[in-house]
């Protein structure tokens, strides 16, 4: 089994329905352009290690349809999922049937994520199931497993907790990795102060410096940004 004929699978909604939470800090149309690139960051971290026609965006919106063909990445129509795990479910339903053993489950929105990232979660899934949770929510920020153990997509709240049950269930132990560049996803405007304090050299970085953040993050304040990050919900 090698890394290279896995499976990344990344669930996204609509660049212009993606990050409400972040109204208070940037318009709809800076929003659209940040999940774009968000999710362009996220894909090129998976190029770096899974070949481009084992990379597949999970959608029904045309404008991350057309985004991920332009990029070269399979695209799967999520036949209009009622949420993250309905869409996750349709993800995995047509690439299983592709001969290939492992399996990456990422969110569309953890732009600081690097190669290294995802070739250390697929090696360690080899025989196994991997949860990344995230840090703050009690949520999940990746997971991957083998075909042959494949675990129920729990996204959602207290996420991390349901995702061990589901491998207790299949009679797995799994490996909890605990990584900050996949924990920090931009849900909140002091997500976007955090990220752009790690210097990444990303689409991301350099779209949200683009737009000259500086006298926005002192108009908000920190108690504007604390009540912000409270608001957080779970993956």
């Amino acid at each position: 089994m090698t890394t290279r004929d896995a499976w990344v699978v990344i669930p996204a909604k609509s660049f212009w329905c993606a990050k409400q939470r972040l109204s208070p800090l940037l318009t709809a149309s800076e929003r659209a352009l940040l999940a774009r690139s968000m999710l362009c960051d996220v894909l090129s971290a998976a190029c770096g290690v899974i070949k481009l026609n084992h990379i597949a965006v999970v959608t029904n919106a045309e404008d991350v349809a057309q985004e991920a063909a332009r990029l070269g990445t399979v695209v799967i129509d999520d036949g209009g999922a009622d949420g993250t795990n309905a869409a996750v479910a349709a993800g995995l339903a047509a690439v299983e049937n592709r001969g290939d053993e492992l399996i990456l489950v990422l969110p569309s929105d953890v732009p600081a994520i690097l190669s290294e990232d995802v070739s250390t979660l697929l090696q360690a899934a080899q025989g196994n199931a991997v949860i990344v949770p995230a840090p703050r929510d009690g949520g999940t920020n990746a997971v991957a497993f083998t075909v042959a153990r494949a675990l129920q997509p729990c996204f959602g709240p207290d996420s991390f907790a349901r995702h061990i049950a589901a491998a207790d269930r299949l009679g797995i132990q799994p490996i909890v990795c605990r990584n900050a560049r996949i924990g920090l996803d931009l849900d909140a405007p002091a997500d976007v102060f955090d990220f752009l304090d790690l210097n990444t050299s990303t689409a991301t970085d350099r779209y949200l410096r683009s737009i000259n953040l500086g006298q926005r993050r002192l108009g908000m304040g920190t108690d504007g940004l604390g009540a912000q990050a409270s608001m957080r919900r779970p993956k």
